[in-house]
């Protein structure tokens, strides 16, 4: 199973998303991608990352208080 996680959303992010999936990595048969600012991502990161965690880079971040539609069409990244 394949699973995408906005590792810069969410409360105390990315801290407590990332350390969230390494655990979940511990399960077999699971591959997570973790979407977000790589150079902030690979700080809570640690050592080596699990095999099973990828690292999508993006720039742009879709804020709170951003229409959603809107800000896919304005952020290609």
């Amino acid at each position: 199973m394949r699973i995408a996680v906005d590792a810069m959303g969410g409360d105390n992010a990315p801290k407590e998303i990332i350390e969230g999936a390494v655990e979940a990595a511990g399960a077999e048969k699971i591959h997570i991608l973790l979407v977000g600012d790589s150079e902030k991502i690979q700080k809570y990161m640690g050592g080596t990352p699990p095999k099973n965690i990828a690292i999508h880079h993006c720039t742009e971040t879709i804020g709170m208080e951003e229409q959603p539609a809107a800000a896919i069409r304005r952020k290609k990244d």
